[in-house]
């Protein structure tokens, strides 16, 4: 009776366990990036995309792994950046700050950096200037082509992270969980450099890659004009998050 006590009670440990394990993975796995309040970007950003100088059609151009047709959000004065190459290229980043809505201004010379083909980050150094919450921003990431320069844009705005929000973060230990409580207050530069951070490579890792693939659902298509450009973008963060993960 004792060995058939011990055998039930051990199966039901393992199967308890592996149970728990299973509700416990998708928690981590899941992208909870859901924008509720997609405000249309200007038209500093919202236009160009799509092309770029790869060395064949099949490439995919460079592209910025941030909200384009809408603003992005973050509650940090000095986020990371993120963006993909296909092969390497000295990019020269920069950040502009809206004086008005027709009027930027930048906050500093450019940021020169080599890139290798795949995911690249770039992080202010410490001398840049610091980022104001309440202002509205946005970062740009040019690359000299034969002929051409190719510049992209993204807009964003720093924001006072809620303070439940900040309460969860202070208990939570794990990155991928971070990430999702990230993505979840829309903060979405948060979201995807905590999802990097958790990733052992150079690529998204799961997280990032489900990321990439949920934001992608809600870039907008504000007219025709656009129209094309914006479907290329999203099959474009498509490939990105499936052969970057």
């Amino acid at each position: 009776m004792s060995r058939l006590f011990n055998k039930t009670l051990t199966i039901n440990l393992v199967t308890g366990s592996f149970v728990g394990l299973l509700l416990f993975l998708p928690a981590i796995a899941a992208a909870n990036f859901r924008p509720s309040d997609r405000q249309p970007a200007s038209d500093y950003t919202r236009s160009g995309g799509g092309r770029g100088c790869p060395n064949s059609k099949n490439q995919i151009p460079l592209t910025l792994l941030a909200p384009k047709t809408y603003i992005g959000y973050t509650a940090s004065t000095r986020p990371t950046f993120v963006g993909y190459v296909s092969s390497s290229h000295e990019i020269e980043f920069q950040i502009f700050e809206f004086v008005s809505n027709k009027t930027v201004t930048p906050l500093s010379n450019p940021i020169k950096q080599k890139t290798s083909p795949g995911i690249f980050q770039v992080y202010l150094p410490e001398n840049y200037p610091q980022l104001t919450v309440g202002k509205k921003y946005f970062w740009q990431v040019a690359i000299s082509c034969p002929g051409d320069d190719l510049v992209e844009r993204s807009e964003f705005m720093v924001v006072e992270i809620p303070s439940t929000i900040e309460n969860k973060l202070l208990t939570t230990i794990n990155g991928l969980q971070k990430s999702n409580t990230y993505a979840a207050a829309n903060l979405w530069y948060e979201a995807l450099a905590e999802a990097l951070k958790s990733s052992n490579s150079q690529k998204l890792g799961q997280v990032g890659s489900n990321l990439i693939q949920e934001f992608a659902k809600y870039e907008l298509v504000r007219d025709k004009d656009n129209e094309e450009l914006v479907k290329k973008r999203i099959v474009n963060l498509q490939r990105i998050a499936n052969q970057e993960k």
